[in-house]
Parts: structure tokens; C-alpha cells; sequence
């Protein structure tokens, strides 16, 4: 009872002081492979936490033994970032056989007593002195000890080597070492190798084969990474690990949660876990479905469809019951991007860069309650997680301040003209890639993509093998908390924390979210990739087809803000980086059910954050609903359709016209013409009739035409009835 106690109280400190534990795992390559078709338990562990209440950080290694994770400078690594209150779950043994002194120079002295070793060592010619298993175990255990945080030790997966119907253990050797050694120490210890071996036996060779790779009979696949981080988790529970764990009778994603928006007129799945083979049974106004839970206790569900309303109540029982109240059935969009879709309402501590137009008095009016918006916490991950940190909150004063911009304009539009509840799912991390956003099975499909892949798997390696990059890191981190947070934090020198590199924030924010029942995405992202624009139509494809794949729900909506106007306006014609950019963002028009929201005429010469976010809300809006929801109206300004050359002049014709071309506030401006030499010069340009003249005496003999053809095209106004923008473009190849 005491150390319930004890552990309450700790619990309750993290959480009054607004801090997080760090789990660290330390270990082998049956804890952490990076080699083909091989998985290590410690990956598939991470998404057993829950990322609310903990941060778990798998620096375990192939190859490494009690003795090297030591000797090269992992465990001073792992020392540096250590704090109290964390935790580090220790597994070694498989690498620390053999002799001690030979082209590796891993093995440790058998057994756990004092012995030692003294060498000099035949890969470095440097002297050292080799301990035993069990000592190294215990200096891990005393220096974490040292630091207030919490020590776990675990004994070493079993071989898949049978005989007589049991499979090998090694009591005898480091599995009762590992034993002793924790005791010694006074570590908590869970036999993970007689606990697996059990397992194993229970479910035979057979069985067991399915879980190791191929032939190897020390690593597992991921099938049996898997099934081992789950075993672990369960043992995990009777620690102090166990309640940052994700709940073991019923869980449910924090995705499902009271404030919730339901998709109406359509079935909306619902995913969890509870026991293996558990009824589980979902109601909610008046109607229920049911389904089992599989042999791994993983179930899913859909709920009948449902007309716009609410409040309702959603109840999910397996054994126990869940309760979720004050649901509303209606609209959910996942609005997803990098900083200037982060952009939040309000200027906040987290997000000092934001604040619209008049944002004190936008904050002081949103009185919508039926507006809800879940914002998931920025996360990066190297596999898939089932879980995000985040929760659902329907909008007022005080809480819109937090909601992100342009998905609260957007949905504010929706919900006054449709009149029914909207939900906002907002996923997106400031100065991200597209690349960041995408699962990696897709960037794997896509061979143009490979350079980004082994770009990123170069760093990976080199931040892995290299421990000192984290031990920096840890020393600088504790140097700016010392000062009370003064000037900015410092960088990550992980790869896997970095918001650029392909598939880590759809690891860490989009599949956990997968499956949620929506209508369609908004997305507003760009600025990052403008180094590699080239290959942007293909990121941006790719991203589209995955996320709908993945959500398997037919080709959905999919609106997108192209970038605006930036930087110091040309005083000529030229190329542009963010033209040639905008450019390779319109190419997903070619997709089905996508719309492009312009925006160049509501951009900042000095800030990438244009402030008007109102409309950019309002235009993604007028495109759903003109192109979702039926509406009639223009949903988006003129586009260009073709262009004729004649008696030296160039007719421009377009699309989304609506009544009429119009330039806004005087003659045209920002038209550009060339002639075959692509020399351009500024045009004159005039309305006739649904089509635009440009030309100019300096280019008798035009071929091409250029419009806002610039990163910041000031005065471009070509319009359409609506008061939308023109999208920029060029006739030149």
C-alpha cells in the first residue's frame, strides 16, 4: 500500500509540475534491428505508452553488449539526458559471450560477481578494464539511481532453439544473472525470458516460427516484435511504467473522446483494444453494433450512419463501460500542414508567431459551440503510432485562441451556411515538409523519391553510430532549463525529431488519426519544400493518394492554400522560387475532387505568416462548398485554360469566371510578355470580354505570357465576379 502510495504521490507531482517522464530502452539488436525483415520489441513498445504521459526513446543498438554500450559512450549518452523521474528498461546478454578480447571486443566476464579483467584491447590498442555481466548491469541501475530516475531490468529474449518440447532458457547463464544482478542493486527486474519462453511453449514451435526472422533464431520479425512488446507491456504493469501505459481493459484513441464530431450520413468506425476475444458493443442515439476483439485484443467496429445533431451520448462497453457525452453528428475535416496552418487564432506562449487580423476581437466573438476542434500535440516517430496526444474542445472565447486559424475560418464559413456541427481534426507542425507527412511504404513506391530516402537514412545512420551528438544535446538541454528557459531550446539532433524528413510526422500525428470518420483535408503547406519544388508535384500526389488510401474512403475532398505572396516585390519580370513553387502546387489540380485556394494577394513582404487568415478560412471554405456540398457559387477565381497569339497579341482564356473578368483597382498589372528569346518585359494587358489581351510594342512577335509571375507580385488583380484572385501562371514551358 505504501508504494501505491508513493507512486500516486509521484504521479501527481509530474503532472502538478507540467512535467513528462522520459522512458529510456537500452539494449541489443532484439531490442532495437534496423537490419531487413528484422524488428527488435523496443520500436513496437513506444506505442504501448501513452505520449500524454510519457516519452519513450528506444536508444537501444545492434550489435552491442553490457560491456560496449559502456566502453563507447552510449550510457554517457543516456546519463546526459537522464532526469529524475524517468525511467531506463535495460536489456542486454545476447552480445556479451565469446572472448573477451578479439576483432570486437564486446564480451563481458561471465556471471555477476566483482571479477575483472585487465586488457589491452586488440581493436584500439587501448587499455580496459572487462567486468562482469552482472556489474554492468549494476553500474546502469546505481547511475540512473544517482540521477531520481527508475531503473527496470529485463533478462534476454529466448532463442528459438527447442528441445524435447521446451525452448531454451538461460537461467543459468544471463537470464539469472540478469536476475541477481537487479537484486543487488535493488532494481525491479522482470524475467522476459522465462515469461516468453512460456509464451512460446504455449503456443508451440510452429506458432513461434512465424515470429522470428526467417531462420534466425535470435531476432524476431516485426510480427514478433510485436508480440513480445505486448508480453512486455503486461509485465510492464506491475511497475511503475504501468499507469503511463495505455489502459489494458478498454482502450480507446484519444481521437474518441466527449466534444467529439461524428461524420454524418455515413458509418464511422471506431478502434481499440480491450481483453483477446472480449464482446465489445458501441451506442449512440438509440442505436448500437457490435463485434470480438481479435487473439491480440485489437477491435474495430463502425457505427450506424447518422443524420447532423446532438448532443448525444456514445457508450463502449467490453467487460467495462466508456461514456462519452456532449457528441454532435455533422461535418470533420483533418487540417493538416506546416506553420501556417499551426497558425493559431491567437498569439500564444507555444505559438508566439501567430495572431490573425484583429485577433482580440475574433477571440472575443466566437461564441460557436457546435464548432469542435481536436489539435493534435506536434509528434515525430519512427514507426506508426496508435496514439496522440490531444483532445477535443468545442469553440469559445476561451478556447479559440488555440484553435488553428484557417481551420477555424474555414469551418466557421461551413457551419453558418450548412448549419450543422463541424469538427476540425488540425495535424501540423510548423516549418515541415510534405515528405514528413507521408507514410514510408508510399515514399518507397515512388522511385523519384529515392534521394530523400537515402539522404535520411544517411543522417540516421550517423546520428546512431555517433552517441556524442545526444550527450551535447542532453548537456545543452539541462544548461537552458538551468537558465529558465532563456532564448530558444535547443535543436534535436535526432533525424527521427526532425519535422523535414520523410514519414515521421505521418508516424507521429496522422496514423493514429487514420480511420476517423471525415468528409475531407485541408491542407496549407509548401514554404519547406521550395528547395526541392522540382519534386514537389510528385510529394504532394503522393501524399494525397496515401492519405486516401489509407482512409479508404473514396477519392475525398482534398483543398489546398497555395503559398502567398512573400519577400521584396521584382522591379522586372524574372524567374521566381516561389512562382515556379505555386506552380508545382497547382499540379494536384489534375487529381479528382481537389481546389486550390489563391492567395497572393493576401500575402506579408516580411513575414511568411500572412496575418489575414480570415480568408484564407472563408476561400477553402467556398470550395468545399461548391465542390463538396453542392452550393452554387464560384468556388475560386480565374484559371487559366489557353492562350492564342495573334497580329502580335496574346488572348488569354479562362476558367472560373463567374459573371465576369475584373481588374481590381485600375488597369491590369503584373503581366509579363516574351518572345521566342523568353526575354520578358512588363505588358500592357485589358479585359475583352470573358478573355484577357496582353501584349507590348517592345515584343512584336509574342509566344508567351507570364501573370504574378514573382514571389511577391504586388498589384496583381485579376479577378472574377467573386472578388477571388486569379491564380498566377505561364504559357512558357
Amino acid at each position: 500500500m505504501r508504494s501505491l502510495f508513493l507512486l500516486s504521490l509521484f504521479s501527481w507531482l509530474i503532472a502538478a509540475l507540467g512535467a513528462k517522464p522520459t522512458l529510456f530502452i537500452i539494449g541489443d539488436s532484439t531490442v532495437r534491428n534496423q537490419t531487413t525483415g528484422q524488428e527488435g520489441w523496443g520500436d513496437p513498445l513506444v506505442a504501448e505508452f501513452d505520449p500524454a504521459k510519457i516519452e519513450v526513446i528506444n536508444r537501444a543498438i545492434g550489435g552491442r553488449s553490457s560491456r560496449t554500450f559502456l566502453t563507447e559512450g552510449r550510457w554517457d549518452a543516456v546519463m546526459a539526458n537522464l532526469k529524475s523521474g524517468d525511467f531506463v528498461l535495460m536489456q542486454f546478454g545476447h552480445n556479451d559471450g565469446g572472448p573477451i578480447n578479439d576483432e570486437r571486443c564486446r564480451a563481458s566476464i561471465k556471471g555477476a560477481g566483482e571479477e575483472t579483467e585487465e586488457i589491452i584491447r586488440s581493436t584500439d590498442g587501448k587499455p580496459e578494464t572487462v567486468h562482469s555481466y552482472g556489474w554492468y548491469l549494476r553500474k546502469y541501475v546505481a547511475d540512473a539511481k544517482s540521477k531520481g530516475a527508475t531503473p527496470i531490468v529485463v533478462s534476454p529474449i529466448p532463442r528459438n532453439l527447442w528441445k524435447d518440447g521446451k525452448v531454451g532458457r538461460s537461467q543459468d547463464s544471463y537470464a539469472g544473472w540478469a536476475r541477481i544482478a537487479a537484486e543487488q542493486a535493488g532494481a525491479a527486474f522482470i524475467d522476459f525470458n522465462s515469461l516468453l519462453a512460456d509464451r512460446y511453449e504455449a503456443i508451440g514451435p510452429e506458432q513461434t516460427a512465424t515470429l522470428f526472422a526467417g531462420s534466425d533464431h535470435t531476432h524476431t520479425s516485426h510480427a514478433g516484435a510485436e508480440f513480445n512488446a505486448a508480453e512486455l507491456a503486461k509485465a510492464l504493469r506491475t511497475t511503475g511504467l504501468g499507469p503511463s501505459l495505455l489502459p489494458a481493459n478498454l482502450w480507446l484513441p484519444r481521437i474518441f473522446s466527449r466534444h467529439m464530431v461524428l461524420q454524418r450520413d455515413s458509418a464511422n468506425p471506431i478502434w481499440g483494444r480491450t481483453a483477446p476475444g472480449a464482446e465489445v458493443r458501441a451506442s449512440i442515439a438509440g442505436k448500437s453494433t457490435s463485434t470480438k476483439a481479435n487473439q491480440e485484443g485489437h477491435f474495430r467496429l463502425e457505427l450506424p450512419a447518422l443524420p447532423a445533431g446532438g448532443p448525444h451520448v456514445l457508450e463502449v462497453t467490453a467487460g467495462v463501460p466508456k461514456r462519452f457525452d456532449d457528441v454532435y453528428v455533422g461535418e470533420v475535416w483533418l487540417c493538416s500542414g506546416q506553420s501556417n496552418m499551426d497558425f493559431t487564432v491567437a498569439k500564444t506562449e507555444k505559438r508566439y508567431f501567430s495572431g490573425t487580423t484583429n485577433w482580440e476581437d475574433e477571440v472575443a466573438q466566437a461564441d460557436h459551440p457546435q464548432i469542435r476542434m481536436f489539435t493534435a500535440e506536434w509528434t515525430m516517430r519512427e514507426d506508426p503510432q496508435r496514439e496522440i496526444e490531444g483532445e477535443w474542445k468545442p469553440c469559445s472565447p476561451q478556447t479559440v485562441g488555440d484553435f488553428s486559424a484557417a481551420a477555424y475560418f474555414f469551418a466557421r464559413e461551413l457551419q453558418s451556411t450548412l448549419k450543422v456541427p463541424v469538427g476540425l481534426i488540425t495535424c501540423a507542425y510548423g516549418a515541415s515538409t510534405a515528405e514528413a507527412w507521408i507514410s514510408d511504404p508510399k515514399l518507397r513506391e515512388e522511385s523519384s523519391l529515392k534521394p530523400l530516402l537515402d539522404a535520411f537514412g544517411k543522417k540516421f545512420i550517423a546520428y546512431r553510430d555517433d552517441p556524442k551528438a545526444f550527450e551535447k544535446y542532453g548537456s545543452s538541454q539541462a544548461k537552458w532549463l538551468d537558465s529558465g528557459k532563456k532564448g530558444r531550446a535547443p535543436k534535436h539532433p535526432d533525424p527521427l525529431q526532425d519535422q523535414h524528413n520523410p514519414a515521421v510526422l505521418y508516424n507521429g500525428m496522422i496514423a493514429p488519426v487514420v480511420g476517423y470518420g471525415m468528409r475531407g483535408a485541408i491542407w496549407y503547406q509548401g514554404e519547406s519544400n521550395g528547395g526541392t519544388r522540382k519534386l514537389y508535384p510528385v510529394l504532394q500526389r503522393n501524399l494525397i493518394e496515401d492519405w486516401r488510401t489509407r482512409w479508404n474512403r473514396g477519392d475525398f475532398p482534398f483543398y489546398f492554400v497555395q503559398l502567398a505572396a512573400h519577400n521584396a516585390p521584382p522591379s522586372a519580370p524574372g524567374d521566381s522560387r516561389l512562382a515556379s513553387m505555386r506552380e508545382a502546387q497547382a499540379t494536384s489540380l489534375a487529381l479528382p475532387n481537389t481546389g486550390m485556394a489563391v492567395t497572393i494577394d493576401i500575402g506579408d513582404e516580411k513575414d511568411v505568416h500572412p496575418r489575414n487568415k480570415q480568408d484564407v478560412g472563408k476561400r477553402l471554405a467556398l470550395l468545399a462548398l461548391g465542390g463538396t456540398y453542392g452550393q452554387q457559387l464560384e468556388p475560386c477565381g480565374p484559371v487559366f485554360k489557353m492562350a492564342e497569339i495573334e497580329d502580335g497579341r496574346v488572348r488569354l482564356h479562362f476558367d472560373h469566371i463567374g459573371g465576369g473578368l475584373v481588374a481590381k483597382d485600375g488597369p491590369l498589372k503584373q503581366f509579363a510578355i516574351a518572345g521566342d528569346d523568353r526575354k520578358f518585359v512588363w505588358a500592357d494587358a485589358e479585359i475583352d470580354g470573358e478573355m484577357v489581351v496582353v501584349h507590348s510594342a517592345a515584343v512584336p512577335r509574342p509566344a508567351y505570357v507570364r501573370y504574378a509571375w514573382a514571389d511577391n507580385p504586388v498589384g496583381a488583380n485579376l479577378y472574377n465576379s467573386a472578388d477571388l484572385p486569379a491564380a498566377p501562371f505561364r504559357t512558357d514551358p
